[in-house]
C-alpha cells in the first residue's frame, strides 16, 4: 500500500487508484486483479478457491467467537482483534487432518492453539488476572467451556490504581 504524504489527504477513487483512510493513516491502492469468473472456473485457480474457502471459514469462526464474547470484549478489545483472531484461526484450520484442503474446519483443527489468545494486546489477561482457568472443547457438540475457580478479586486482579469497583 502506498502512503499519502503532503497537505492534501484524499478519499475516493480517481481512475484506477483508490484513496482511503485506515488506522495506519491515509493510503492509496491501485485497482487490479483477475476477473471473478476466471477465478471461479479456471483449473489453474483451484488452490486460490481452496484458500478462499478456508479464509471464509476462519472469518466466520472469528465472527462467532467475537459475537459470543461481545459483552466481555466490548470495552477491552484492540483495533487489530479481528485480524489477529483470523490469523490464529487460519493456523488452527491448517492443522485439520480430517478434511481435504478447502474443506478444513476450525473445530477439526488443533484447538489448543487458541489457548492464551488475548482479546486486547494492551491489557493481556495473564498480566491482570492471576487466578487461572481451565478451558475445554467438546468436539462432538462444538462447545467450549471455560471454568474459573472461585477467587478473591483484591488478591487475583491487578486493577489500575484508583479503581474501586470491578465489572
Amino acid at each position: 500500500m502506498a502512503k499519502q504524504k503532503g497537505i492534501l489527504k484524499l478519499k475516493g477513487t480517481m481512475g484506477d487508484i483508490t484513496f482511503y483512510k485506515s488506522g495506519d493513516g491515509y493510503l492509496a491502492r491501485e485497482k487490479g486483479g483477475i476477473e471473478k469468473n476466471r477465478i471461479l472456473t479456471d483449473p489453474a485457480f483451484k488452490r486460490t478457491r481452496e484458500n478462499g474457502m478456508e479464509f471464509g471459514t476462519a472469518g466466520k469462526g472469528g465472527q462467532l467467537i467475537r459475537k459470543a464474547e461481545r459483552m466481555l470484549i466490548r470495552q477491552a478489545r484492540d483495533r487489530r482483534l479481528t485480524s489477529r483472531l483470523l490469523q490464529l484461526l487460519m493456523s488452527v484450520i491448517k492443522t485439520d487432518q480430517l478434511n481435504d484442503r478447502g474443506r478444513r474446519t476450525v473445530q477439526d483443527g488443533d484447538m489448543s492453539l487458541l489457548e492464551g489468545f488475548d482479546f486486547n494486546l494492551k491489557g493481556k489477561l495473564n498480566t491482570v488476572f492471576f487466578n487461572g482457568y481451565t478451558p475445554s472443547f467438546d468436539r462432538s457438540t462444538g462447545t467450549l467451556e471455560v471454568v474459573i475457580p472461585e477467587f478473591v478479586p483484591i488478591e487475583t486482579i491487578d486493577a489500575p490504581r484508583g479503581t474501586h469497583t470491578y465489572k
